[in-house]
């Protein structure tokens, strides 16, 4: 996409101007830049006659007209346009909106900033003319499971305003910017490292579970972490949560299909909410942070569907603890009851398992413990190269997330 250019006499620094439903502009600041400058700029770019304009730095800091001098080549700044459509009163009032950070099938989320705290916050909107054939009661059902939800390990909801005409619902929740862990997951990760993202994985479920409440959609795209340099991680997206038992009124398939459990794609066992089918994902997630791809993705849809009804899964690492092994052959089980449940994953010896120093006895001269060290860099030199092979097909598997199951079901046949 060619970026329209807007000529300015002297030019010294090339920055990029951004906000929402607009393409970006290429913005030339030099000494004598004023706001009157960009608005011309904006007038023939966006077709916007602006009556004011505010720009802010993506660390969310506002930028007055006396500080375009200051601004380096190269920078960003995002543009927050007078009346713009997409902000319901509520936002205008009380946030300044930053940038668009994500978009989903119930609306997009925006990085606001609180107008007198100058708190990050995430603002999920979600548009009820989204949502046709449904009841608001059902759209706005994360909201009530958020409020009911208080752990470290999940995201945190501030607020949450209906507009006048009871069109959007607004949800102020806390900023997070250290990424998903899907990142983490593409990466040479340790056992021991995964352990610790797991393990705040499964208190966080357990505590879900606790309270009556299945996630339904956790996958490694939803788990966030706190900050860039944190080991911290936060469950997001309670869009199509539900309380364990609610029965299943609507023959569709909610969900991504990597981590869907096999009762979920069978139109007979799958009835009511079950937390089952949170464990199976909690498995997913844990396999694909320890071998840096998921357990049952096949080169299509239909293999994936295949391999998860047969629970059929490989362990692609040798120097893996049989403890993890013990602990995904009790959670990949194919009848729901037959399952490990959350609990019982919390007390599972491999969260208890201390880490195996790796030793070599040294002796004068040389060693039959140099080709042991040999060996043992083969084997991590292998298991690198299965990873890196494998993130193609991490990052390329569909998401379903609701679809006509009879159709599903006929084109996996």
């Amino acid at each position: 996409m060619s970026i329209p250019k807007f000529t300015m006499s002297k030019q010294v620094r090339y920055c990029t101007l951004i906000t929402l439903n607009y393409h970006p502009l290429c913005l030339l600041l030099n000494q004598n830049t004023k706001f009157s400058d960009i608005m011309k700029l904006i007038k023939i770019g966006w077709r916007r006659n602006l009556k004011s304009l505010r720009l802010f730095k993506p660390d969310g800091t506002e930028v007055e007209e006396g500080d375009l001098i200051n601004i380096k080549r190269g920078t960003t700044l995002y543009a927050e346009l007078s009346n713009e459509d997409i902000k319901p009163n509520i936002i205008q009032q009380q946030y300044d909106i930053i940038k668009k950070i994500g978009e989903g099938g119930q609306g997009i989320v925006l990085l606001g900033k609180h107008k007198n705290t100058k708190e990050l916050v995430a603002l999920k909107v979600i548009t009820l003319k989204t949502w046709q054939g449904q009841e608001t009661k059902g759209i706005s059902q994360e909201q009530q499971i958020l409020n009911v939800l208080d752990h470290k390990n999940i995201v945190k909801l501030h607020q949450s305003y209906v507009t006048q005409n009871q069109r959007e619902i607004i949800m102020v929740m806390e900023y997070l910017n250290g990424g998903s862990l899907l990142n983490q997951a593409n990466s040479k990760l340790s056992e021991g490292d995964a352990k610790s993202y797991s393990k705040q994985i499964v208190d966080a479920i357990a505590y879900c579970h606790e309270n009556n409440i299945v996630h339904c959609d956790l996958k490694l795209e939803n788990i966030m972490l706190t900050a860039p340099n944190s080991k911290e991680i936060k469950i997001i997206d309670f869009g199509v949560s539900s309380y364990a038992g609610q029965q299943i009124l609507t023959d569709s398939v909610v969900g991504t299909l990597s981590y869907l459990a096999p009762e979920v794609l069978s139109s007979q066992q799958y009835k009511c909410i079950q937390p089952s089918q949170d464990v199976w994902a909690v498995g997913c997630i844990i396999y694909g942070l320890v071998f840096g791809r998921l357990p049952f993705d096949g080169s299509n849809p239909s293999e994936t569907y295949r391999n998860i009804i047969q629970c059929n899964y490989g362990i692609p690492k040798k120097n893996v603890s049989i403890e993890l092994k013990n602990l995904l052959s009790q959670i990949f089980v194919n009848h729901p009851k037959e399952r490990l449940n959350i609990f019982d994953i919390q007390n599972h010896s491999w969260f208890k398992e201390q880490p195996k120093l790796f030793k070599l006895p040294f002796r004068n001269g040389r060693s039959s413990s140099v080709s042991k060290l040999n060996s043992y860099r083969q084997y991590q030199d292998e298991d690198q190269i299965i990873v890196v092979s494998q993130r193609k097909i991490v990052c390329s598997r569909r998401s379903i997330t609701r679809c006509d199951k009879v159709l599903f079901f006929n084109k996996m046949k």
